[in-house]
């Protein structure tokens, strides 16, 4: 691709008054402080036993939850109890009193947040809390429960490390997990190399970030993934493309889509080149069928005339891989939002459905 960057540090200055290119450069320092916090408020709190838990459920929505997300992929595989992300107002019904309940809100006034820590208390479960202030800090406090305060001024997605590291290290803590600290100082390295990669003193056509926000700006993104390990990724792709670029965005993932979306390529005719494909790969954390999934579909695919771009996590640890691509997703939807003319920070659609829901 040749282009006339239309991106200056004038429109930088102009379009972006709440730094969100700011946040996203310093999440390797967002990580380091996160664990710095973490871990003194932990010690702070007599936490439950790993044998008197049967599940974790993380309540939270959002920018809330993804790190709750990141949390259960990164640990899927050996983790030994059940883990789940719940986005609604009330628990499953298995959760009791051997279940954890992990209340995250960035705000501290998120209305189903709020209303998932009512219903684990009902049900006598073991409670610990994230958030900046407001209410859920505020049930904590009166209640003596496990709480970790994070700092504010972000936007929740912007805060992506103060939702990730301290349900990570809180699990870790407990016995679910180990040797976490020096994993997230590997991805905090990483993340600043990438930063002056990916970042607005790198405005050419080898940023990677630069180059497929141009792409996207008249295409429709689907992201394709392997499922487990990325399939939270995923979800940061497309939740960031959104927030941040106010551009929809689709995916799916590996091998479930093979079974059903990959049929669905065909129709409506004319309309194949609207859409731009994304597979986000690691091949050394892939299922070997899926690896070769991923090069039937991309034959599938261009035989449809859609267009397929191929991104490979970097990183020598999975939670490495896993942060590498999110600081591709979290720069490319930065600059989507300032080549389409808009502040990536403010949220006003979802912030006019939340006044209408009051």
């Amino acid at each position: 691709m040749s282009f006339t960057s239309q991106i200056t540090k004038e429109t930088i200055h102009s379009l972006d008054p709440g730094k969100m290119g700011d946040a996203i450069a310093g999440m390797g320092s967002h990580l380091r402080d996160a664990a710095i916090r973490s871990k003194q408020a932990l010690d702070s709190f007599s936490l439950p036993k790993k044998n008197e838990i049967a599940n974790i459920v993380l309540a939270g929505l959002g920018g809330s939850a993804i790190g709750g997300d990141l949390v259960r992929s990164y640990i899927l595989a050996h983790d030994d109890v059940p883990f789940t992300i719940n986005r609604t107002y009330n628990l499953p019904g298995f959760v009791n009193e051997k279940s954890l309940v992990i209340a995250s809100s960035y705000s501290g006034s998120t209305e189903e947040s709020l209303s998932m820590f009512s219903d684990a208390q009902k049900r006598g479960a073991k409670i610990i809390c994230i958030t900046t202030g407001g209410k859920l800090n505020d049930l904590a406090t009166q209640n003596n429960l496990p709480l970790i305060i994070l700092p504010t001024g972000f936007q929740p997605r912007a805060a992506l490390a103060y939702s990730f590291v301290p349900v990570l290290l809180t699990l870790e803590k407990i016995g679910f997990t180990s040797g976490e600290s020096e994993n997230i100082n590997d991805v905090a390295d990483m993340l600043a190399k990438l930063s002056k990669e990916y970042g607005s003193a790198n405005m050419n056509e080898s940023n990677a970030a630069h180059m497929l926000a141009h792409t996207l700006q008249s295409k429709i993104p689907v992201i394709y993934s392997a499922s487990d390990l990325f399939d939270s990724v995923n979800i940061r792709w497309r939740g960031q493309i959104q927030e941040n670029g106010k551009h929809v965005a689709f995916g799916n993932v590996l091998p479930e889509m093979n079974h059903n979306e990959i049929n669905g390529w065909d129709f409506p005719h004319n309309m194949q080149d609207k859409f731009q494909v994304i597979f986000l790969r690691s091949p050394q954390d892939e299922h070997s069928q899926v690896t070769k999934r991923f090069g039937i579909l991309h034959d599938v695919l261009l035989s449809k005339g859609v267009d397929v771009k191929e991104f490979t996590a970097q990183g020598n640890t999975k939670l490495a891989r896993m942060f590498s691509l999110i600081s591709l997703a979290d720069w490319t939807s930065y600059y989507l939002a300032l080549l389409e003319g808009v502040d990536p920070s403010p949220v006003p659609v979802i912030q006019t459905l939340k006044a209408k829901l009051v």
